[in-house]
């Protein structure tokens, strides 16, 4: 499983240097005149940053289309820092092509750049569209950034990420109509109309059109609200059908409750039960607005689910010898739709879980069936002193064990780093952080 990750990873990559390729052949084709004239290779150079603004911002599109094929392959903190690098190649791209062509146009006719940037968004065609799109664009760029990030609430963080197709669509509307590199290069043209069309399809189909299509299909609609522990409660979703919808375990997806106050909301959690029960169920922790209101929901309200996404999957164990599962407070989740799977398959499974104190472990009932069924529990509470760390890891590594690493961002990424101390490559490392 793991080379076939690294394999399609590998293609994924191929592609993207395919299709830059392809991008500046594009742009030799129509730009390599104005390297010969007076303020040329500064239009040039413009021209080739646009392109690469406008391919580093379909990209971004792209990765975030819940692409089955991207989902499954990459994990969610690997998919995160893809984010965060080709965000910062839209900027770097944008502030680039702006400065460029700013002083590329304004040297032959020696004119001041604030002037022919003035000019720019006066007298050319849906440039001051593109402008406008690029300021929203740096805005929501500026609150992705971990430190204003953290300060935001999660829901006014998504809020201001929805922005970001409006800036798209202002940013790009000039293109096709003014860009040099296209005029009279009819394959170029087809081939950008096509990553538009291909990415913005994609986008359409997996992000809105597959959920209501399922939402439609099965009737999603919650059908109770049962309390875990002293902080978390899950929420069962009933549905026509629902017993064929289909996830693997350990997979979670966003989630929306069409409830008065939440119904705008949309929030990820994992599933919390195995596939192909009468219900799906997922589980969250008191621990804001949003979170607090579920706990009050009546049956009835529908569910809009936007997934199955994620590649925290019991397949990433498939050559395993032993599986040992590291679960940090509601991290404990995706672990119940997953562990029976790797029973089935005979494999020795530990489970270690962290919580502040007994009232706050979840999933008691189902937790003891498994144990009778083989899993092995080791309960760490901060109320007792115990911390999973190096030294209580030790008796559970041997060769040819897979870690799953489900808990805060903090606790993941600290005991990434304890397993690798203690010999276990990254390939056997598998988490699931959900920090955005």
């Amino acid at each position: 499983m793991d080379q076939t990750r690294r394999t399609t990873q590998q293609l994924f990559y191929a592609g993207i240097a395919v299709s830059l390729v392809l991008l500046l052949w594009g742009w030799w084709a129509g730009s390599a005149h104005l390297l010969t004239i007076p303020g040329g290779r500064l239009v040039a150079l413009g021209r080739l940053f646009g392109l690469l603004a406008t391919y580093t911002i379909l990209l971004e599109v792209f990765l975030v289309s819940r692409v089955p094929f991207l989902e499954k392959n990459f994990d969610l903190h690997e998919m995160t820092d893809l984010h965060r690098w080709n965000g910062y190649g839209i900027v770097a791209s944008i502030v680039a092509h702006t400065v460029f062509l700013t002083i590329g146009y304004a040297a032959p006719g020696h004119v001041g750049w604030w002037n022919q940037f003035w000019q720019f968004n006066t007298q050319y065609e849906d440039i001051l569209y593109a402008t406008i799109g690029t300021i929203v664009l740096l805005a929501a760029t500026a609150l992705s950034v971990r430190i204003m990030r953290k300060r935001l609430p999660y829901e006014l963080w998504f809020a201001t990420q929805l922005t970001l197709y409006g800036a798209i669509v202002l940013g790009t509307l000039h293109q096709l109509k003014t860009g040099g590199d296209f005029i009279g290069h009819f394959w170029f043209t087809s081939y950008w109309y096509m990553w538009y069309i291909g990415v913005f399809g994609l986008l359409a189909w997996y992000r809105f059109i597959l959920p209501l299509l399922n939402a439609y299909r099965y009737e999603f609609r919650v059908a109770g609200v049962v309390q875990e522990s002293a902080t978390t409660y899950s929420v069962y979703v009933s549905g026509n059908g629902i017993e064929h919808f289909r996830f693997s375990p350990g997979q979670y997806a966003t989630w929306w409750v069409l409830a008065p106050g939440i119904w705008w909301q949309a929030h990820p959690f994992s599933f919390s039960n195995p596939p192909g029960e009468e219900f799906l169920r997922f589980t969250v922790k008191a621990s804001g607005d949003f979170t607090n209101a579920i706990r009050h929901l009546q049956p009835g309200s529908r569910v809009i689910i936007d997934g199955p996404r994620g590649s925290f999957i019991t397949d990433r164990a498939a050559n395993a010898k032993q599986v040992l599962l590291i679960a940090g407070g509601i991290g404990i989740a995706p672990y119940v739709s997953s562990i029976e799977t790797f029973l089935d398959a005979h494999l020795p499974v530990a489970l270690l879980y962290a919580a502040s104190s007994k009232k706050e472990i979840s999933f008691r009932r189902e937790l003891a069936e498994l144990q009778r069924q083989g899993l092995l529990v080791d309960i760490f509470l901060k109320e007792q002193g115990r911390r999973i760390d190096t030294d209580s890891l030790k008796q559970y590594i041997t060769p040819g064990t897979v870690v799953y690493v489900c808990g805060p961002d903090g606790m993941s990424r600290g005991l990434s780093n304890a397993l690798h101390k203690l010999g276990v490559p990254k390939s056997a490392i598998v988490t699931e952080r959900f920090a955005y």
